[in-house]
């Protein structure tokens, strides 16, 4: 059952409120919840942003820094891209002759070089056994049997990925390799190489170096040779290093001397 309020004469009665007094704190308090709200949001969402994509000047994370870093895969090493050093040997010889030069009216050429050959020297042929030589031309003559003498020219090649080492010492170790090309010599024994002598030379004003040695023996099957002279001129020329070498019977003396000849009439060619 509903009943009405009862008073009692001690009961004090509150003064009345203020109008709108509850309404406004109400109010204030969702005010305040509102703004707190949005300042929280603001500061979270700035924060999230700084950390995920790196403010101008700021910090860089982890993760950017090494994707950054991290070289490309499509991009090759410094261990692919670099070739293996050539093993280098001491008496080279190209695998590939070629002639690149051709020879003017009564001459030979080859690199930067031409002579006149000996009247004496009718065999044409390429000189056997010389390493370092491409692009040549070379006459002989018959010396004692099987046993020729030869004077040749050429382009001095050096062995791909081994730094060339200058015209005198090519010269220098073109004769001693001819030394050592055994079969060269293979009717000989006890062999030596004497008198070795290198000496600045120049060549139709263009500078180079000639190594001459004496190739002797202790025996040997031959009656009119007594050994063998070696020659090799390596000079800088514009068309690049080139040589000119001869082996003479020592013995017969209109070989001697058409080497002299031979050499006399070296130049560069025009």
């Amino acid at each position: 059952m509903h009943t009405s309020p009862q008073f009692s004469p001690t009961t004090q009665q509150q003064p009345p409120q203020r109008p709108g007094g509850g309404a406004l704190l109400v109010g204030g308090l969702a005010f305040a919840l509102v703004f707190l709200l949005i300042v929280g949001g603001t500061v979270v969402y700035l924060v999230l942003r700084g950390g995920g994509q790196g403010g101008a000047g700021g910090p860089t994370s982890p993760e950017t820094s090494s994707i950054a870093e991290s070289p490309s895969e499509d991009e090759p090493s410094s261990s692919e891209t670099a070739p293996p050093p050539a093993e280098e040997e001491r008496c080279w010889s190209s695998p590939r002759t070629e002639r690149t030069s051709t020879n003017p009216s009564g001459m030979l050429r080859g690199g930067g070089l031409q002579f006149i050959p000996p009247a004496t020297y009718d065999g044409r042929d390429l000189p056997p056994g010389v390493p370092f030589l491409n692009d040549a031309q070379g006459v002989n003559a018959a010396a004692e049997g099987t046993w020729v003498s030869t004077v040749w020219v050429g382009a001095v090649e050096w062995q791909p990925g081994v730094e060339y080492p200058g015209a005198e010492a090519a010269s220098e170790r073109i004769v001693d390799c001819l030394f050592r090309t055994s079969y060269l010599w293979e009717s000989t024994s006890g062999r030596s190489l004497d008198d070795k002598v290198t000496e600045p030379v120049t060549i139709s004003g263009m500078s180079g170096y000639r190594t001459t040695a004496r190739l002797n023996w202790e025996s040997s099957k031959l009656e009119k040779i007594q050994a063998v002279d070696l020659m090799v001129v390596v000079v800088d020329t514009p068309e690049g290093p080139s040589m000119f070498g001869a082996d003479t019977a020592v013995g017969i003396a209109s070989h001697e001397k058409a080497i002299e000849d031979a050499y006399d009439s070296l130049t560069g060619v025009s």
